[in-house]
C-alpha cells in the first residue's frame, strides 16, 4: 500500500515543490532596509515602510559621455535610416 491512491496528491506534490521554488527565488531579491530593517526587494528605490532611499543592487547610473554617445549613434541611425526610406521613394516611385 505504498503507492499513492489520487492524482490529487501528486498534483500536491508538484504545486509545493513549485511553491517552494518560487520563495527561494523571491529571497535571493531581498534586502534589509538601512533605515528600518524590513526586507524589500533588491530593485526597490523607497522603502515600502519606512519611506527610506534605497540604492538598488546591481544598479549604476550611466555617465554622461556614455549618455550622449548613445544619444549621438542614435540620431545618425536614425537619419541613415530616412535617407535610405527617401532615397528608395525616388527610385521605385515612379
Amino acid at each position: 500500500m505504498g503507492k499513492k491512491n489520487t492524482v490529487y496528491e501528486d498534483e500536491a506534490e508538484k504545486q509545493e515543490k513549485r511553491r517552494q521554488k518560487q520563495q527561494a527565488r523571491m529571497e535571493r531579491h531581498l534586502v534589509v532596509c538601512p533605515h528600518c530593517g524590513e526586507k524589500v526587494l533588491d530593485h526597490m528605490t523607497k522603502c515600502p515602510k519606512c519611506g527610506g532611499v534605497l540604492v538598488p543592487r546591481g544598479y549604476r547610473p550611466m555617465d554622461e559621455k556614455t549618455a550622449k554617445r548613445l544619444k549621438t549613434i542614435g540620431w545618425a541611425v536614425s537619419i541613415a535610416v530616412a535617407a535610405v526610406i527617401v532615397i528608395l521613394i525616388f527610385v521605385y516611385g515612379k
